[in-house]
């Protein structure tokens, strides 16, 4: 399985605290199942790129030698900040080698201006915009109002394994993932305490509800958009 979003690599933001944790987060999602990891710190529009590149260039750097882990495939989490769909500059935070850029929304009430920046990802960077953690999106003037205007504008979207562990959200990522609204899952791992990886759980109760098949399909589809370059 691919996770699309964590903050495993040391001292970049509030997730791993040092190499030794990182090393740790890696050991957990391999043993959940994980062969693909996006490390995808926190970026925000204050700071420039080429600085956090260099930041994570050095928390790269700083990792300890481990022959027997995940594949980690270099990004971002990108805070939401006006004129991004035109903002060359986030070009080198795409998630690896991929065209993929991880998005995080407002937490407060979207607007229309905010959707079609977002679109414009595709059009002016030629970059596919994936919203970060849908499930974290309820209300209903955010993610379910403009759900079928962003997959129309060419927008995937992931969420993350928590979502499908509580009885409070499991029923709605569930209808959302059978209806295709949900490209990628994530673990959004900050730590081994109070955010730690939740694969297992999380694949055994898709797995339940939605079957082996689909549960196979969704990895599958996942890949294929990952490799399409």
């Amino acid at each position: 399985m691919i996770d699309l979003h964590s903050h495993i690599l040391p001292n970049m933001d509030d997730g791993s605290k040092s190499p030794e944790e990182t090393v740790q987060l890696l050991q957990r999602l391999q043993q959940q199942g994980i062969s693909t990891v996006a490390a995808t710190p926190h970026f925000y529009a204050r700071e420039a790129p080429d600085a956090f590149l260099k930041r994570r260039d050095e928390a790269v750097a700083a990792m300890l030698s481990q022959d027997d882990k995940p594949e980690i495939l270099l990004g971002a989490e990108v805070a939401y900040f006006s004129g991004m769909g035109s903002c060359e500059a986030l070009i080198p935070l795409q998630i690896g080698n991929t065209k993929l850029l991880l998005v995080e929304m407002p937490f407060g009430a979207w607007t229309d201006h905010v959707i079609e920046d977002v679109c414009e990802i595709p059009i002016r960077l030629g970059m596919v915009p994936v919203l970060a953690h849908v499930n974290r999106y309820p209300g209903k003037n955010q993610f379910p109002k403009y759900k079928d205007a962003l997959l129309a504008g060419g927008v995937y979207c992931q969420c993350n394994a928590e979502a499908f562990l509580t009885f409070r959200s499991r029923r709605w990522a569930l209808e959302l993932l059978k209806k295709g609204y949900i490209h990628f899952l994530g673990s959004d791992c900050h730590n081994l305490t109070t955010r730690p990886p939740q694969w297992a759980e999380a694949l055994a109760v898709i797995e339940k509800k939605l079957g082996k098949g689909f549960l196979e399909n969704l990895n599958r589809d996942a890949h294929s958009i990952l490799n399409d370059k």
